[in-house]
């Protein structure tokens, strides 16, 4: 999306992927003549908690701003509009923002293959389309600001409570994936892929640190040695795709009207 929106407006482009924690021990500065994407997943119907604190550290000095989250197939709550304020009060100045269906970090049944061909030939649109504004329209860029209307709610935001049946709350911040020693060849690719640097590369069934379910272990094994056998983890996941497995969402995308 980024990439799309530099090649519209020909400007220079850079990438900062903060997936892993090594990418996160220093934040950016910004400054008046960039145009910054944060992108997201909505975790909880929130920003990650735990990579909150290194978005709020960034300065955005005046920068122009875009929101986007992604989610799995459920809703993005609060996400989008948090995400948007944390840029505001860094000072950057939101004009567009954006919220893509992606594969739920629990399942393959949520979002699967999402984002798919469509969903990236819409963000390069959406790309093109905002740099064609902002082209347009300058004042965008030097005039008064509006911070850019996303649905959600304002602080205080609120996070999705997962349940089970009989409408029991569950909470599953301790469960972690356990390793199948017999199909676990000790390739550590786990352990590089945890964005909380949580699994020991050297023995990867120990998980020494935080799991935030992101799937990434489970998901990129290549023996299928990494799963969660917790029993409420695996009952609320059933329910989620009992009832958001067949829905179709669309990406949303918001523009400021200024």
């Amino acid at each position: 999306m980024a990439r799309s929106f530099a090649s519209a407006m020909g400007c220079d482009f850079a990438e900062m992927d903060v997936t892993l924690p090594g990418k996160r021990e220093s934040a950016p500065l910004f400054g008046a003549d960039d145009v910054v994407f944060f992108g997201v997943p909505t975790y909880i119907g929130r920003v990650p908690n735990l990579i909150r604190p290194f978005f709020t550290s960034i300065k955005g000095g005046g920068a122009l701003g875009i929101p986007v989250v992604t989610y799995g197939n459920r809703a993005y709550d609060d996400a989008l509009i948090e995400l948007r304020d944390i840029m505001e009060k860094n000072g950057l100045k939101t004009i567009a923002a954006a919220a893509f269906p992606a594969e739920h970090s629990f399942s393959t049944t949520l979002a699967g293959g999402r984002p798919n061909e469509k969903d990236l030939q819409l963000a390069e649109d959406f790309a093109r389309k905002l740099a064609e504004t902002l082209t347009k329209n300058p004042q965008l860029i030097s005039g008064s600001h509006i911070p850019i209307a996303v649905p959600g709610n304002p602080a205080p935001y609120s996070y999705y409570k997962a349940v089970i049946s009989d409408n029991k709350s569950i909470d599953i911040r301790k469960v972690k994936p356990v390793t199948d020693p017999k199909k676990c060849t000790k390739c550590g690719l786990c352990a590089l892929l945890c964005p909380m640097g949580s699994i020991n590369i050297s023995d990867p069934s120990i998980t020494n640190g935080i799991c935030i379910k992101c799937g990434a272990c489970i998901k990129k094994c290549p023996r299928g040695a990494k799963s969660i056998t917790d029993p409420d983890y695996l009952e609320h996941k059933r329910l989620l795709e009992e009832e958001y497995g067949a829905v179709i969402r669309e990406a949303e995308l918001f523009y400021s009207s200024k």
